[in-house]
């Protein structure tokens, strides 16, 4: 497998498990929830913070991902806004 399919597994795994986290933080409010970073790297497990509101606009694109702030991958995407805690970049090709 090539590095940037290798990527692109491993984004779509951790994508996976913040729609699972966020099934299950649906009923809290308020509070900030904690999401695993999206970046690409498979031994990465750093948790970010962001209310869900937050998490859902990112998600609202496909091409969107929340990674922890300096594991953007610049070779298959791009930061499109820095936040308190987290960036979040857009992939080239999705």
């Amino acid at each position: 497998m090539d590095r940037k399919t290798r990527l692109e597994e491993n984004e779509k795994l951790f994508r996976e498990v913040n729609e699972r986290v966020e099934q299950l933080q649906e009923g809290v409010s308020g509070a900030d929830q904690h999401w695993v970073c999206e970046c690409g790297d498979e031994t990465c497990f750093v948790q970010l913070t962001a209310v869900l509101p937050e998490y859902r606009e990112v998600r609202s694109r496909e091409d969107w991902f929340l990674i922890a702030p300096d594991h953007e991958k610049v070779e298959v995407e791009r930061v499109v806004d820095r936040r308190d805690g987290y960036w979040v970049v857009e992939k080239y090709d999705l």
